[in-house]
Order: C-alpha cells, then structure tokens, then sequence
C-alpha cells in the first residue's frame, strides 16, 4: 500500500456506514482523503470520529458536498485541484434508497434516488476524471455497488425498487467506463465492488423496515469494514492489473 501514502482520495457519502469505515482506512494507511457529505450535522460527526481513531499517517478533510448538485461538484473538485493537483483515488459511495414499487411508489422518492445514485455517480465521475488527468493521467475509481446491481434479491416481496434499478444501472455504467478508458488510452482503472447485505443504517433511515435489527440478529450479513477491507485488496493489486468486479457475500448469506 506505499503506492498509495500521500496520494489524494475522494470519498463520497463519508462521515458513515460504509464510506465512513473505507475514509478511515485509507487515512490510516497514509492517504489524505476527502469526505464529501451533503448535511454540515455529519461533518460534524466525521470530526468527532476522527479524534477517536487515535494517531494516523494520513489526514482527513470534510467537505460539504451534495454528489446530486452540479455545483457543489464544481466547487469541490476545483479547490482538489488547486490544493493538491487533482484526485488520485475516488470511491463512488454516496447512494440512498426508499421503498417503493415502480407502479405505485413516490416520484420524487424516485427522482432523489436518480439524482444522487445515477446523476450524482456520473457527475462526480466525470469530475474526478478530469483531475486526474490534469494532475498524473492515472488513478483508480472504484465503484460501490450491490449484489442488486446483478441479480434480484430473494425477499419474500419487492419493496425497494427503484434502488435495485439504479444499482443494476452503475453494473452498467462501470462496464462502459472501463471500455472508454481502454479506447482513450488513459491509466485509469474502474472497478465496481458488489457486496451483499451490509449492517448499516442505511435501511431505517430509508424506511426499509423488513431490514431491521432482528433480521441482522437472525441471519448473515457483512460489516462495512468487510467491504472496507475489498477496497483496500482492490488498492493493493499491481498498478498493470485490472480488476474488474467484486461480488461478495457473508457466508452462508440468502443470497
């Protein structure tokens, strides 16, 4: 992992769950890494986490970035490059999900998901490429996904819909990075990892209450740090391998 002491990251969704667990990790193994968060309250918070960690090599920077708002994109990215050249590393993390069927569920419950899980994804892609290219012409972005993203779940009944469609669309969108990246000729890897079902707090805060403490007490499941520890596999392949796509589950998981 020296390759990477002092290199720049990009975390989006940061200050919890799993892009709070990966943010720790890749400052502790010396990276100076950016947290992007939408809401100042979970700065806040990411400040207080980090005087819990103790010491470590690399730094953490909040930054209050909404992934879904062009201008917030803008405004961050630039000051990474004037700061520091541009981004190494970007961990596409920043995803919300909401119950709901396609035929009867909220519009606007659809369109918050598109905006931050598609369009926000894509954005910040699209910004995190163009500081690359400005500071070395290489880096990596590794993709947060979910097993969703290439098969459906075996729940008893459909309830979270428009996720499922958005993470099936970022299998896609990944696939179709990596073949631009082939044809541009840029050192720029992409890989989407797909983890199974993760305890965090994503699901009550999203309303999907068949997810609850009582279904993580009776089957299964990984941790964030689980799904830190792939990144950092990912991280630690030599700079010529391209790894592709993860798919990992607990064992013995539904899936």
């Amino acid at each position: 992992m020296e390759y990477w002491k002092n290199k720049v990251a990009v975390v989006t969704g940061a200050a919890h769950g799993i892009g709070g667990q990966i943010t720790e990790d890749l400052a502790k193994i010396g990276m100076t890494v950016i947290g992007f968060e939408p809401v100042r309250d979970r700065l806040n918070d990411m400040m207080d986490k980090m005087n819990e960690w103790g010491k470590f090599d690399g730094q953490v920077i909040p930054c209050k970035c909404d992934v879904s708002k062009d201008e917030d994109l803008k405004n961050a990215f630039e000051g990474i490059v004037a700061t520091y050249g541009g981004v190494d590393v970007l961990i596409n993390n920043a995803a919300i999900g909401k119950e709901g069927l396609i035929c009867t569920g909220a519009i606007q419950d659809f369109k918050d998901i598109v905006d931050t899980n598609i369009y926000g994804l894509i954005n910040c892609t699209r910004y995190a490429i163009e500081s690359m290219m400005k500071k070395n012409g290489s880096g990596q972005i590794i993709n947060v996904n979910s097993i969703c993203g290439h098969y459906m779940p075996p729940f008893a009944e459909p309830k979270i819909n428009m996720y499922i469609a958005s993470k099936r669309t970022m299998t896609v969108l990944n696939t179709l990075l990596k073949n631009e990246f082939k044809s541009l000729n840029r050192k720029i890897k992409v890989t989407s990892i797909s983890p199974g079902i993760v305890r965090t707090g994503i699901f009550k805060t999203a309303g999907i209450h068949f997810l609850n403490e009582e279904f993580f007490d009776k089957n299964p499941h990984l941790t964030t740090k689980d799904v830190s520890n792939v990144v950092l596999m990912i991280l630690a392949a030599p700079r010529n391998i391209q790894v592709n796509e993860v798919i990992f589950h607990a064992l013995h998981e539904l899936y």
